[in-house]
């Protein structure tokens, strides 16, 4: 498992590292740990609940890769642009390690640009480390790449971006659909909302079931969704309270929070969303543990900040030092406790693999 322990302490050194550099140095460093993050999340071999899942995607669309609208709708048109890379990559001659690899730069690059926008911008990308890149980066290809472009959208949004941050959603929703549900956060970037927003929702709803009643998919969504819900998902429970541990701390700091955050509204309302999360675990682990994904930033913009308004140099080395053993042990936990850590571990490397770069599985004969 040292690869998940590498994406986690890269930062972590270099959050505690006393040698700053200039503009450049700086640039240069992010540019490294990006491209060694892409690395380890886009070549990864065998790795992942759903790798096996991804590489039938793959050898289903080479099979029918002469009929691109069946293509698009498979999964019930619930990740068409994944399904359209797939088939892109099939006719370039390659196959999911240049999936992953793309679908990881979308993450790294979205990432990056939220974090760098946090007081302590490699603590923030520490954070993401342990769960969002080693688990979820690593094995929901999809939903990563929906997170990817709601963290890029979160770190452009404000008034007069509205049109970049509804277009990058959008981008995500072509990856997963779920993801279409954050451009709720539209209507926290102004005081007062206007008018015409209220008129360009109801419309793009509209639009939106005519299309999906035009493409005969809502069936299809329909027994995703209920299949989704009647499942039991182990640690849901869990990943939910780890929205929730930094909110709850954060409450005791909030009116210092709240000064220093520009973007307060929307981290209030995640906030809100991450509360309550705990009690519609009543009602489905799994689909609250899906939606929860989308609340990760939370951790992500809440830690730097809650360490940022400490008011002593001593109290915000504590309260960082706390914050990155809290993580390093849910690292640790998850890579020995977790029931089905053995899709992650042993962790392989491509080339190491010795597996072809356009790799299907199983073989097509």
């Amino acid at each position: 498992m040292w690869a998940y322990w590498l994406l986690f302490l890269v930062p972590v050194g270099i959050a505690f590292s006393p040698i700053k550099g200039d503009k450049n140095v700086k640039y240069m460093i992010w540019a490294i740990v990006g491209l060694l993050t892409i690395y380890i999340v886009g070549f990864r071999d065998n790795v992942g609940g759903d790798w096996g899942n991804y590489l039938q995607y793959l050898q289903w669309i080479r099979l029918h890769s002469d009929d691109l609208p069946a293509v698009l709708a498979l999964g019930y048109a619930n990740g068409s642009a994944y399904m359209l890379l797939n088939w892109v990559a099939l006719q370039l001659g390659l196959g999911i390690y240049f999936i992953n690899a793309l679908c990881a730069v979308i993450l790294v690059v979205g990432l990056t640009k939220y974090c760098r926008q946090q007081p302590i911008p490699w603590l923030a990308l520490a954070v993401a480390m342990p769960y969002l890149v080693a688990v979820v980066a690593m094995a929901y290809t999809r939903q990563a790449v929906a997170l990817g472009f709601l963290f890029w959208g979160l770190s452009i949004l404000r008034a007069g971006n509205e049109r970049k941050f509804f277009f990058l959603i959008m981008l995500g929703s072509l990856f997963h659909l779920s993801a279409i549900i954050n451009l709720l956060y539209l209507v926290l970037t102004r005081e007062k909302i206007l008018r015409r927003y209220y008129l360009f929702f109801g419309l793009f709803i509209v639009g939106l079931l005519f299309l999906f009643v035009r493409l005969d998919v809502l069936q299809g969504f329909q027994s995703v969704f209920l299949y989704t819900a009647s499942i039991h998902s182990e640690g849901g429970a869990i990943r939910a309270f780890m929205n929730v541990f930094p909110v709850t701390v954060s409450l005791f700091f909030w009116s210092r929070i709240k000064r220093i955050s520009p973007d307060y509204k929307i981290i209030k309302w995640m906030a809100m969303a991450a509360l309550l999360s705990l009690p519609l675990l009543s009602l489905s682990t799994t689909l609250v543990d899906r939606f929860a994904l989308y609340l990760i930033p939370l951790q992500v913009a809440l830690w730097p900040r809650l360490i940022a308004v400490q008011k002593t140099m001593l109290m915000r080395s504590i309260v960082a030092s706390t914050i990155l053993a809290y993580y390093g042990s849910v690292l640790f936990v998850w890579f020995n406790f977790a029931v089905n850590v053995r899709n992650w571990l042993p962790y392989q490397l491509w080339p190491l693999s010795n597996d072809p770069i356009d790799r299907l599985w199983p073989p097509i004969f």
